[in-house]
């Protein structure tokens, strides 16, 4: 009897492991997916890049249509909007009940992408206190902005670390500021004990 209890838990000890391995791969496979969209995405180039673009990364990326609220979506050559977003749904729980996700949109008018939105999000159980957003914006507007590339930091907590940091790319930014702002890393999603605050997801120097 004692030795059918101890092969028992050996068993289910096993089963356990090939389980979490088989989650814990699936995290690493869509956390790599998730970094090859962010590349593919930061290579479009606003003006120049159609909607046949747009839906090839869609369909490659899961991205769909999406407007607003209580309105069917419309997706055209004249005007689409695509949201694409990765999340830590399998880990959450093990990365201390942090919801971690990685969401874009991207906008064709006139067949033409006009805009990138990039949001990367690590939220807690708590409110603004235990929450960070990264929220970039690269649109094709007038050339006109004060200026070119833009960083704010906003809610900064006591030790003076933001949670919330935006930027704004305008048409005319310098290709390689506008890589370093897409420079994400995107590791927290299938880290096992999660992000704790912005600093290890921004872009370097940042």
């Amino acid at each position: 009897m004692k030795k059918w209890l101890i092969r028992s838990a050996a068993s289910m000890a096993l089963l356990f492991m090939i389980g979490f391995l088989i989650f814990y791969g699936v995290s690493i496979y869509q956390r790599h997916r998730a970094q090859s969209f962010l590349e593919e995405l930061a290579s479009l180039r606003l003006g120049v890049s159609s909607f046949s673009d747009a839906q090839r990364l869609a369909q490659k990326y899961g991205g769909q249509p999406w407007d607003v609220p209580l309105r069917a979506p419309v997706c055209s050559a004249q005007h689409c909007s695509l949201r694409f977003v990765f999340e830590n749904k399998i880990l959450n729980h093990i990365q201390n009940n942090r919801e971690i996700s990685l969401a874009a949109a991207l906008t064709v008018k006139d067949g033409y992408v006009v805009s990138r939105e990039v949001d990367y999000a690590i939220l807690g159980p708590a409110l603004w206190s235990d929450h960070f957003v990264y929220q970039l914006s690269d649109h094709l507007s007038p050339a006109n902005s004060p200026q070119s590339y833009n960083v704010t930091k906003l809610k900064l907590d006591a030790q003076g670390t933001p949670h919330w940091v935006k930027v704004d790319l305008s048409p005319d930014v310098p290709e390689d500021i506008r890589r370093h702002a897409y420079a994400l890393d995107l590791a927290c999603l299938a880290r096992l004990h999660g992000c704790d605050d912005l600093s290890v997801v921004l872009p370097k120097g940042l």
